[in-house]
């Protein structure tokens, strides 16, 4: 693996993961809060995977989804020993990790710099993939950090600001990911079984059908058959156009899975359950598949 924080994307932020890192690795007793969502299962497992890998015990707190916690209702900690972890995935990004009381992992704002742009493009850094960096450091070549690498992602797939306008912080992880070997970018024809109701007025047939020709045709035939295939998603308003482009272009794979990781988290999201107990235990048993298998 690369190291994701000495790259651009955590300029800002280096320092702190780091002594935060060492705080977790010298801690007596840790406690890792996260509500019965998939944004704070996706980075509550890459956390317990780095503390497994690190021998590092802890107790997982998992709280109602965030739709049944009142906005203005405080989590009360005053029962919880040790050092708390609190994973906060829906929080707005702020500019700096709170350490005061506990360590609140929030999204957090970042600026990319391109090499062929003089501009400079923000977003927003999600708890999925600064879990994943603390993963890595509590524990760098451990098995089960090195399994859960591919879906640092999935957070960044998740956010809304993907669906607004063009995310430069999706763009820059991906390719990080995808030059490691811990993901394989794929067009969608060459994706064995994806979801097709994802891309709205995408015909499942003409997909099919492109998919068995692919490996025949040359760059500008492969082109106008892709033009030609989402011609009709073009007159829905559904998806942005970077969204668009990452479920046709860029379908991320997961190494040694054959559903690509847009479908299943479009499928986790489906089968989610509505009532908060039951929502609750089955965040539970995802981490746990998400430790063991690498996937959901």
């Amino acid at each position: 693996m690369n190291d994701l924080l000495s790259s651009s994307l955590f300029s800002s932020y280096s320092k702190t993961l780091s002594d935060i890192s060492e705080k977790i690795l010298t801690a007596e007793s840790i406690q890792i809060v996260a509500t019965a969502d998939l944004e704070g299962v996706l980075a509550l497992a890459q956390i317990e995977a780095g503390l497994l890998d690190a021998v590092k015990s802890y107790k997982r707190r998992v709280l109602p989804p965030k739709k049944n916690i009142s906005r203005t209702e405080a989590i009360d900690f005053s029962a919880y020993n040790g050092l708390i972890i609190h994973i906060d995935p829906f929080h707005e990004p702020l500019s700096k990790i709170d350490t005061e009381k506990h360590i609140h992992l929030t999204p957090l704002h970042a600026t990319v710099n391109f090499t062929n742009s003089e501009r400079e493009h923000h977003g927003a850094l999600d708890c999925v993939v600064i879990c994943a960096v603390i993963a890595q450091q509590l524990s760098r070549d451990g098995l089960r950090v090195r399994r859960l690498r591919g879906m640092a992602i999935s957070g960044s797939w998740l956010r809304r600001n993907l669906d607004a306008n063009y995310d430069p912080i999706m763009s820059v992880l991906r390719d990080h990911l995808d030059e490691e070997g811990s993901i394989e970018i794929r067009p969608l024809p060459e994706v064995p079984d994806p979801i097709v109701s994802m891309i709205p007025g995408l015909s499942k047939g003409m997909l099919s059908r492109l998919s068995k020709s692919w490996n025949s045709m040359d760059i500008d035939e492969r082109s106008s058959a892709i033009s030609e295939l989402i011609l009709p998603t073009l007159r829905h308003d559904s998806l942005s156009t970077m969204r668009l482009e990452e479920l046709v272009w860029h379908r991320v794979m997961l190494p040694g899975y054959v559903i690509d990781l847009a479908s299943q988290l479009h499928l986790s999201q489906e089968s989610w359950p509505e009532e908060s107990d039951k929502a609750r235990l089955h965040a539970s048993v995802v981490t746990d598949e998400l430790i063991t298998s690498g996937h959901l």
